[in-house]
């Protein structure tokens, strides 16, 4: 799944950012937890060449937003005093992302379920202009509750834009308020290509995310919400609270078991 050097770069950064919320009093650490392996996989391998960017990930999950500057941060395209200042009032690094090519942020998120449309635009040009970029989307399975993803979908399929990767963290957090059934089987009438993985399952992401498709992809990454602390883990009181004071700090940086 994933080797004990990169579980031990994992367990830092997730402490990582227990103290960037602590110190900012901001931050969802839960979501974050969540998609870490994910966003680990993705600045590694897919959204930087050579070092620099290539303007084609969108964190439509605005909300776990401290977990791709903290991988930022680990694969040091952020340094330590940037990530640290995370949420302060004039940090580039915001609660959710605000858009800044050069802090590696594509676009504005917040809202859910606006990231897939913008990457579809952005498609769409690159298909228009003839250039070969491929464009990756995370988004978290409550999105799926927006129209905003049907209609793209529907656009998707119309413009036959074979050009993105759709990733869905499906972590279950919400399904006793609106339950969203197969989604699988919802989301087949629109894609040959889906994928239900295991989101935490870095070799399945990797394997899953290189496979061609002739079509749009879409990744239904199954996960754990909080994943990695005994403490946090499906503990929805932690979808927006954060350490209050050093000692607890301490405490759930203690508890980080992956």
């Amino acid at each position: 799944m994933i080797n004990n050097y990169n579980m031990k770069k994992i367990i830092l950064t997730k402490k990582k950012i227990i103290y960037a919320a602590f110190l900012s009093q901001e931050g969802h650490i839960a979501s974050s937890f969540s998609v870490l392996n994910i966003l680990n996989i993705l600045v590694k391998y897919f959204i930087f060449k050579n070092k620099k960017y290539l303007n084609n990930f969108i964190m439509s999950k605005g909300h776990a937003a401290l977990g791709y500057y903290a991988i930022l941060n680990q694969e040091k395209y952020i340094n330590d005093k940037i990530f640290n200042d995370f949420a302060s009032f004039d940090s580039p690094l915001g609660g959710h992302p605000k858009r800044d090519l050069k802090y590696f942020i594509s676009s504005s998120t917040g809202s859910l379920g606006h990231g897939f449309p913008i990457a579809a635009g952005m498609a769409f040009a690159n298909k228009i202009t003839k250039k070969k970029k491929h464009f990756y989307v995370l988004m978290g399975d409550q999105e799926c509750n927006e129209g905003t993803l049907w209609e793209t979908l529907l656009l998707c399929n119309h413009h036959k834009l074979n050009n993105i990767t759709l990733i869905i963290d499906r972590n279950y957090s919400r399904e006793t308020d609106l339950s969203l059934g197969d989604l699988k089987k919802k989301l087949k009438p629109f894609s040959n290509n889906i994928y239900v993985i295991n989101g935490h399952n870095e070799m399945q992401i990797k394997k899953s995310l290189k496979k061609f498709s002739g079509d749009l992809k879409i990744i239904i990454a199954n996960t754990v919400k909080g994943y990695g602390s005994k403490i946090i883990e499906k503990d929805n009181i932690w979808h927006h609270k954060f350490p209050k004071s050093k000692k607890e700090c301490e405490l759930l940086s203690q508890t980080i078991l992956h």
